[in-house]
């Protein structure tokens, strides 16, 4: 017999995490990179360091928004939906942190 089908992401729970990822940005939008980025992290490039940043705090972000949503850990292909519904919005994060 085969395995049961994993759960289907909830699509209220994808509707917030569409919503995080765009509110997010325009946060990231308004405000200015600290001056001291390459100074503290030691990092070449200040935008790919905080688009590096972004992403992981978005979808660090998004996984606690599941466990809080769902009451679970997600399965490893809901982790990888969470990171491809970041990695949708790929060309505009890049185009943002490409002028930092």
């Amino acid at each position: 017999m085969a395995p049961p089908p994993p759960p289907q992401m909830d699509p209220e729970f994808k509707k917030r995490t569409e919503d995080l990822i765009v509110q997010t940005l325009e946060l990231y939008r308004a405000a200015e990179a600290s001056p001291r980025v390459a100074e503290v992290w030691g990092c070449k490039s200040t935008g790919d360091f905080m688009c590096g940043f972004f992403v992981g705090e978005i979808i660090g972000s998004a996984l606690n928004a599941f466990q809080a949503f769902h009451g679970r850990e997600p399965t490893a292909e809901e982790h990888l939906e969470i990171v491809g519904m970041v990695e949708a919005h790929a060309g505009e994060i890049r185009g943002f942190f490409s002028r930092i």
